[in-house]
């Protein structure tokens, strides 16, 4: 389904991009629906996908422990799929579930707007660092 750079407005990860900007993403980005208990992520296998919640919880499991429920506007798998490592985490889907979803190669093509990749990168930073305070509340 093809994304238009409105919808994309409404996610925090994009609101405060350019319409511009957001028009160059919205053409990197497919939209999709998940069932409960489907595992997006699977820890310890590779990933080579980056998703954006639109609609729906989805649960983080670490070593088999949940370690925090996403709500819509959360973003996870940049890490294994930037890096091609395998996942830290396996991501499951609590509800239905809708995502904004790029893969290594549409999340690669991103790097043709330096603001765009710029802006990406901070929010994915920002997000590292509050996912590393919760891991300590929860040692």
């Amino acid at each position: 389904m093809a994304i238009r750079a409105d919808e994309l407005k409404g996610q925090p990860l994009f609101a405060d991009l350019s319409g511009k900007d957001r028009e160059f993403i919205a053409g990197y980005v497919d939209e999709l629906s998940f069932a409960p208990g489907s595992a997006l992520i699977t820890q310890g296998t590779n990933n080579d996908r980056f998703f954006v919640l639109t609609a729906g919880e989805a649960d983080v499991n670490i070593d088999g422990r949940l370690r925090q429920t996403l709500t819509p506007g959360a973003f996870f798998g940049e890490i294994s799929m930037q890096l091609a490592v395998p996942a830290t985490a396996t991501v499951v889907a609590k509800t239905d579930l809708r995502a904004y979803v790029m893969d290594r190669d549409q999340f690669g093509a991103l790097s043709k707007s330096p603001d765009v990749l710029s802006h990406l990168q901070a929010a994915i930073g920002h997000r590292l660092a509050h996912d590393r305070l919760v891991a300590t509340w929860h040692q």
